[in-house]
């Protein structure tokens, strides 16, 4: 059990660093969270795929939202863009929709989007 829990802990790891930048440099924990709950999972592995389908980024930076309620963790992906404010705030709303409606409610849930 705990072979494949690495393996697929070393997957998430490799896809993060290569696609999201870590400003908290909270790496493990991150992945430990995305692990846990196979619909997250499969939810940051399309993110990026599905942002660029919406809107050319600069980057994407994710972390642990940080005015999380008590026993309750929510990641917060920060897509910056060069885009205004109106048009981003309008694909930010369309991809929270896409999220709740290919994945689990509880799932994504746990993503918090930010255009920047």
């Amino acid at each position: 059990m705990y072979h494949i829990l690495s393996y697929f802990g070393e997957k998430i790891e490799n896809f993060i660093k290569e696609n999201f930048e870590i400003p908290d440099n909270d790496l493990e924990r991150i992945c430990e969270f995305i692990i846990q709950d196979n619909d997250l999972e499969k939810i940051i592995l399309n993110l990026p795929h599905m942002i660029q389908r919406e809107t050319p980024y600069k980057k994407l930076l994710i972390k642990f939202y940080d005015e999380f309620q008590e026993d309750y963790l929510q990641l917060e992906v920060s897509i910056i863009t060069s885009m205004d404010i109106a048009n981003s705030l309008k694909v930010e709303d369309k991809l929270e929709q896409k999220l709740y409606e290919l994945y689990d409610l509880n799932s994504a849930d746990k993503i918090l989007l930010i255009m920047e």
